[in-house]
């Protein structure tokens, strides 16, 4: 009987932790989508392409875990976000020399994976070429 409550202890304290991890990265996203706002709404364009490249890497790190309810929760965390800013975001990005058709790619994946609608993309793209006429 002890062993029976060992081992019953030991799986409820494993699937806490995992529970806890999902959160945590829930969690992570929201903060960021509040960092993201605010840094956009502010036009801190380096901290702005600093803070995405943070997010990818973040991404990239859940995405090793092979956690994908994680991962679905991090990016449904950051959805909106990103599809608020997704056109300063582009412009920043080609205005640092990233090639357009580089970034219209990475949100091509995003739009696939599920972390930003394809509205983003055609918005950006727009932007994009205004810039470019400018």
């Amino acid at each position: 009987m002890k062993k029976f409550f060992l081992m019953l202890t030991a799986v409820m304290a494993l699937s806490l932790i995992s529970c806890e991890s999902g959160n945590n990265y829930k969690a992570k996203g929201e903060s960021m989508v509040k960092q993201l706002d605010q840094l956009c709404e502010q036009q801190d364009s380096a901290a702005v392409l600093a803070l995405v490249d943070s997010i990818r890497a973040m991404e990239k790190t859940i995405m090793a875990s092979s956690d994908s309810a994680a991962i679905d929760e991090f990016r449904q965390a950051l959805k909106e976000s990103r599809e608020r800013n997704a056109a300063y975001i582009s412009v920043l990005k080609v205005k640092k020399g990233v090639d357009k058709e580089e970034v219209v790619k990475e949100m091509t994946q995003d739009v696939m994976n599920g972390g930003m609608d394809i509205n983003s993309i055609t918005e950006s793209i727009d932007k994009m070429l205004q810039e470019e006429k400018k």
